[in-house]
């Protein structure tokens, strides 16, 4: 799912929300930008709708005028708040919207009377005040709410007992008046409606989007069913499992390989290699578990059960050996490749809370490190079980009675390629 693109015609309303901030928080700001520069928009709009009504077409007196010009300065206050937020000051940003309106409100009363219902724009605040005040700013919100119910009162006072400073008299102009106030409220609460909406469904869409992003990462870093598992009940996880294989494959004399090269050719060739080998794992449908410097580790037989676990490591081993047969270092030199199978039981878990990873503990995973380290180069060493799990599948080497560090003597075989039979 893609993120949700704002227009660019909309991108002013993103003024002081920077990059990386949560979809459920930048929504507030958001809604405060927009909320700011449509009021400005509309007590423009209102400003040269009102001049010929108010003004009684040239009947206005100078000192009348002179008020009525005042008043369009009004209009300029309604940007402070979105440079309040472009300096990263919210919740300012969000009292000087609000106190504004209240003033507006409360001047229009005062200039008008009862010409003209601006107590409806106290309908539209209200309506959006919850969206403003986010989540944590209860506190906020009340005083904001009582603010406006004050405004309220201080409107009804000023219209039923106060001689408006403005007085109309012809009842064209009264009605022209009271339209348009009311005619602009519905556009205003329109507007304040499509804007809630749209905020929030944007918010909705990138908290999906991030939300998906998160999956799939995870899911990049452990199995679907362990994912799935941690996504569900993130307690610990461990599984015991009585029969799996695991390999461990690593690169012969890469380190003083790796001194004749620089980091980036040094990263582009592991790069290279370690992508052709996780291409093999998911078309053998195995799973990676992890990467250690220039060593590849992989299992089969888990998290979901597998009867041709063995045969599945050992059908891989061998196009492990092809494929890095086929690859060259920077410098031209051949890349050669050491391979430990072992088949048995292992525990298997996710371990920390950073950075986790799903990784596997037990004497068969020692075993096959303990194969891939005492192997030829170019070759597949597997133990006993794994043979055996093997049967006449698979062309094998004895090599014989070795001493293996850390668990004595143990009879290997190699691994040469698939039976004709196969």
């Amino acid at each position: 799912m893609k993120p949700y693109q704002t227009s660019k015609r909309f991108r002013i309303f993103d003024i002081g929300v920077p990059s990386g901030m949560p979809a459920f928080d930048a929504k507030h700001i958001r809604l405060c930008n927009a909320a700011a520069l449509i009021a400005s928009a509309a007590a423009l709009a209102f400003f040269f709708w009102e001049i010929p009504l108010i003004t009684d077409w040239g009947h206005t007196t100078r000192g009348e005028a002179t008020l009525i010009l005042a008043r369009g300065l009004s209009v300029l206050p309604f940007l402070i708040p979105v440079w309040l937020n472009h300096r990263g000051r919210y919740d300012t940003a969000r009292w000087c919207l609000v106190v504004w309106n209240c003033l507006l409100i409360v001047e229009m009363g005062w200039i008008f009377g009862s010409l003209a219902p601006s107590h409806l724009f106290l309908v539209i605040l209200g309506f959006i005040l919850p969206s403003l005040f986010p989540p944590g700013k209860e506190v906020h919100l009340l005083l904001a709410t009582l603010l406006t119910g004050l405004t309220f009162t201080a409107f009804l006072i000023l219209r039923t007992w106060h001689e408006p400073l403005v007085p109309v008299h012809r009842s064209g102009v009264r009605l022209a008046m009271e339209l348009a106030v009311t005619g602009g409220c519905l556009i205003l609460a329109f507007l304040a409606g499509k804007v809630v909406r749209d905020t929030t469904w944007r918010a909705e869409c990138m908290a999906v989007y991030e939300k998906d992003r998160a999956d799939r990462l995870l899911l990049n870093i452990l199995p679907p069913s362990v994912a799935t598992r941690l996504m569900d009940d993130p307690s610990t996880i461990a599984d015991g499992f009585h029969e799996v294989t695991v390999l461990f494959a690593d690169l012969v004399g890469f380190t003083p390989m790796a001194e004749s090269l620089t980091p980036r050719e040094i990263v582009q060739m592991m790069d290279d290699v370690f992508t052709r080998f996780d291409a093999l794992v998911e078309a053998y449908g195995l799973e990676k578990i992890k990467t250690i410097g220039d060593a590849y580790m992989l299992a089969g037989g888990l998290p979901l059960p597998d009867p041709r676990h063995a045969s599945k490591v050992a059908a891989i081993a061998l196009d492990m050996q092809e494929t890095i047969a086929s690859i060259q270092s920077p410098g031209g030199h051949s890349l050669q490749l050491r391979v430990g199978i072992a088949t048995g039981p292992v525990v298997a878990g996710v371990i920390g809370r950073k950075k986790f990873l799903y990784d596997l503990w037990g004497d068969t995973v020692n075993t096959a490190s303990r194969l891939e380290s005492s192997c030829l180069p170019g070759r597949i060493q597997v133990e006993a079980t794994t043979r055996e799990q093997l049967g006449t599948g698979f062309v094998l080497e004895e090599r014989g009675i070795i001493q293996i560090k850390g668990k004595g003597e143990l009879r290997t075989w190699f691994l040469n390629g698939k039976s004709e039979a196969t």
